[in-house]
């Protein structure tokens, strides 16, 4: 019989010298193809610094939104009412009418209260075909 001599076994090495570079190239890649999503906000025209316009109280309309997402509306008596956010727009038409467009609406909103309630008062105000616009923090208890 012939023996046979014992084989010898090769193992297999994986050459780890450039696994940094492959990672490292992976990395940017992904970064340079990965396309992250900007936040746009809200697009708002602001006015041009110069003097301060002095306006009427009579001509601000107030639109209060609570921490709760109730929508109150300051009518001509000066009494808050609470309307729904279909009504608004309405209610600043009328505004807008009766002031012969000088009316100037101050959307003051609580930094508690729901954001889609927030957007959709604006939306309705615009609609409204409203040109001034004002949008003011709102702290229940006093204080702006």
């Amino acid at each position: 019989m012939i023996s046979l001599g014992k084989s010898k076994k090769t193992h297999a090495d994986i050459p780890t010298a450039s696994m940094a570079d492959i990672a490292f190239l992976l990395i940017i890649f992904f970064m340079t193809v990965t396309i992250f999503a900007r936040e746009k906000g809200l697009t708002m025209l602001l006015p041009e610094k110069g003097e301060e316009v002095k306006i009427a109280s009579r001509n601000i309309m107030q639109i209060l939104v609570s921490p709760g997402g109730k929508v109150l509306v300051e009518e001509e008596d000066g009494a808050l009412h609470e309307y729904r956010i279909a009504d608004i727009r309405g209610a600043v038409e009328a505004a807008l009418e009766r002031t012969h467009d000088s009316v100037s609406v101050a959307i003051k909103i609580s930094p508690l209260a729901p954001y889609s309630v927030m957007i959709d008062v604006l939306d309705e105000v615009k609609m409204a075909d409203a040109k001034r616009i004002s949008l003011i923090p709102f702290f229940e208890g006093g204080g702006e």
